[in-house]
């Protein structure tokens, strides 16, 4: 008799080989720094890191109690493509009312869809998002020097984000 393959080890083990690979390409990643900024390495280096612990993690804590229930229901399913059109979305208004306003509101959106059933404090979301929103993109314009979409909207009216 064959023992069913639990789902969280699989994953997990897919996981680990896809941070491998990531860190493997990332070493194959030319660097032409003049000065001690960190370079185009360092993000993919940080992500197979995480990926890779996280997927230990996970496979050491949830690997052993594995529900044979399935992973959604028809509205988990349903909020899975809520999800994914609202990754388009966010896609379309970071072009046209730029990163800052739509990382702001695509949180919202996804934390609002997320909930589910829950009770969500919403003065906290909303500060939380704003804080968020404004801490990657002044991190990436003013800290890295990253230029993000400012909106086309702000450019044809005129208006400069800052």
């Amino acid at each position: 008799m064959m023992k069913k393959l639990n789902r969280t080890y699989v994953c997990g083990i897919f996981m680990l080989a896809l941070s491998l690979w990531i860190g493997y390409e990332s070493t194959r990643i030319p660097t032409m720094l003049v000065s001690n900024e960190p370079g185009p390495r360092l993000f993919p280096c940080i992500s197979a890191i995480g990926i890779a612990l996280f997927s230990i993690l996970s496979m050491l804590f949830d690997g052993r109690q594995e529900k044979s229930e399935p992973y959604l229901d028809r509205n988990g399913f349903l909020r899975l493509f809520l999800i994914i059109a609202e990754c388009l979305l966010f896609a379309l208004l970071m072009r046209l009312i730029g990163f800052w306003l739509t990382s702001m509101l695509g949180l919202l959106l996804f934390i609002w869809t997320l909930k589910g059933e829950k009770r969500l404090n919403l003065p906290f979301c909303i500060v939380f998002c704003i804080l968020l929103g404004s801490s990657c993109y002044f991190g990436f314009t003013r800290g890295f020097h990253i230029p993000l979409p400012a909106g086309t909207v702000w450019e044809s009216l005129g208006i400069p984000m800052p």
